[in-house]
């Protein structure tokens, strides 16, 4: 079954991590797996002072390795879609606050039942861990209930971290940065951009989620063939309707204006409908060429998402199908070369690379030709 395997791979790769784990980590693992944080929350105001203070006590104890400044914490997958988040590293000031917000929207999105606790339980034993029959056995007459880690565990590991769904875990400081954004309540657009397969469309929809704000894609406005320049195949951008997309979308977005959103479809060679956007404070775009020079948009953040050669290239082969070869031929070059023309990533506020992500599965659906 998949999400045996799912959750046994990363029960595996905590237990190599972990080498002093006890029977009743491992039941924690799978409590937590099965529960996500539910059982954690009755507040989000006092879930984000919890959080304040263990993470200002963390940061204050002696690292025998001090990580970078600059260092994120890692989550670790536990598999049903979930991270522990470490609390690494101070934290900057309102990051507990919205750490608070995301776990209190992964317990109310997450369920568990008890039926699938012991599914998960049954699956440990398939492992074969020292002395798990005889702590499994007292657990389930116990009915069971949530688990601490073992003395040895907290004693040897330390831990402090807080249960979120992978997809917030990952894009945390992403997240974060809009989340600031929305508080402060003014107009603001937030760009993301980054190569393809990255997850940008992912974050945007996330961030859209959460937020509540209004999405906007460059792959909305694409050039008709017969209107694009001779050459275009060669010029970075070439095929974007940049002064549409700024007319239409981006310049009534700052002015606080509803937007007559009007995406062009590759299909029918011709655009849709319009479709009415009311004004909101917060917007984001995202896509390939967002940052483009041409249009000419104060962003509040820039975001830039990048991952390996190797898992781009695995994530775009499991997406596209045939299509794969047109990335490779034009659009992964064409990319490269607006990235280094306009010197995009260094000019981004935030850069996060996507490569060990496992939030979002790939799109089985064939892509138009842009």
């Amino acid at each position: 079954m998949e999400w045996e395997e799912d959750f046994l791979r990363f029960v595996r790769q905590h237990a190599a991590r972990y080498p002093q784990m006890q029977p009743q980590d491992y039941g924690k693992l799978a409590y937590q797996s099965e529960y996500g944080p539910e059982h954690m929350i009755t507040d989000e105001a006092a879930a984000a002072q919890a959080i304040r203070e263990e993470w200002a006590a963390v940061a204050a104890q002696p690292q025998e390795r001090p990580e970078p400044a600059a260092a994120a914490p890692q989550p670790e997958p536990i598999g049903g879609g979930l991270c522990r988040f470490a609390l690494t590293g101070a934290p900057a000031p309102d990051a507990p606050e919205c750490l608070a917000f995301l776990l209190c929207r992964s317990a109310r999105e997450h369920t568990g039942t008890p039926e699938g606790l012991a599914r998960r339980l049954a699956a440990l034993e398939t492992l074969h861990i020292p002395h798990l029959a005889g702590w499994l056995t007292s657990y389930r007459t116990q009915g069971m209930p949530a688990v601490h880690h073992s003395p040895l565990y907290r004693a040897a590991y330390q831990p402090h971290y807080r249960v979120l769904r992978a997809e917030y875990a990952f894009y945390f400081p992403a997240i974060l940065a809009v989340y600031r954004l929305a508080r402060a309540g003014a107009q603001a657009v937030v760009a993301i951009d980054g190569r393809c397969g990255s997850g940008k469309s992912t974050l945007g929809e996330l961030l859209a989620r959460l937020f509540g704000c209004t999405l906007l894609h460059t792959d909305d406005y694409y050039l008709p063939l017969d209107q694009r320049a001779p050459g275009w195949e060669q010029i970075p951008g070439g095929n974007m309707d940049f002064a549409r997309l700024r007319a239409q979308a981006l310049t009534p977005v700052l002015a606080g204006q509803p937007i007559a959103y009007q995406a062009y479809s590759c299909q029918q060679g011709q655009q849709l409908p319009a479709v009415q956007l009311p004004p909101k404070a917060l917007t984001i775009l995202e896509g390939s060429y967002s940052m483009h020079p041409a249009l000419q948009t104060p962003y509040a953040v820039r975001i830039f998402l990048d991952c390996t050669p190797e898992e781009q290239a695995r994530r775009l082969y499991a997406r596209e199908g045939e299509y794969f070869a047109m990335f490779q031929q034009r659009w992964i070059p064409l990319e490269e070369g607006y990235f280094a023309q306009y010197q995009v990533q260094q000019r981004c506020d935030l850069v996060l690379d996507t490569s060990l992500f496992c939030a979002g599965a790939p799109q089985n659906a064939a892509p138009a030709e842009p």
